[in-house]
Order: C-alpha cells, then structure tokens, then sequence
C-alpha cells in the first residue's frame, strides 16, 4: 500500500514540498483557494487519482496550479460552526 492521500481543503495552510522547491531558494507558504478532485492520474494502469490544489502563495503573491502531493500540510482551515436560530 502507498502514502496516505492528504485531504486538502480550500483554506488549508500548506508548504512546498522538497521535491518542487529551487535551489537557493526556501519552502513558500501559501493559502489553499480551490480543490480539484481526481484531476490527475497518476498511474493509469492503476487507475490512481490525485487532486489537483491551486494556491495563492504568500510569498509570491501569484496562484499556482500543483498535484496535492507536491505540497505539504501545515494547518487545516477552521470549520465554521453552525449558528442556532
């Protein structure tokens, strides 16, 4: 069995992970703004799906499109609570 798939949700506090990050230059941290389900298959001889995560990274102020695997989970979004009425 492979790694675990990460739940990532829009809101969530990520960071790059090791493998996508430039020489000379540290991890970005960044703000989870949209969630695409399965949009990538990885294998498709195993037919595994992976989500693709677009992120408004703090540090350079642009959105970027990435597998969820590539970035690492920091914190999870705060769920609202429902209000009585």
């Amino acid at each position: 069995m492979g790694p675990e798939k990460q739940c990532i949700e829009i809101g969530d506090i990520v960071r790059e992970s090791e493998v996508i990050i430039p020489p000379n230059r540290k991890p970005w941290t960044g703000i989870v703004v949209y969630v695409q389900k399965d949009h990538y298959e990885l294998h498709s001889f195993l037919g595994q799906l992976e989500d693709m995560v677009g992120i408004q990274w703090l540090q350079a102020g642009y959105v970027e499109s990435l597998p969820a695997s590539v970035v690492i989970l920091v914190q999870k979004a705060k769920k609202k609570k429902k209000e009585s009425p």
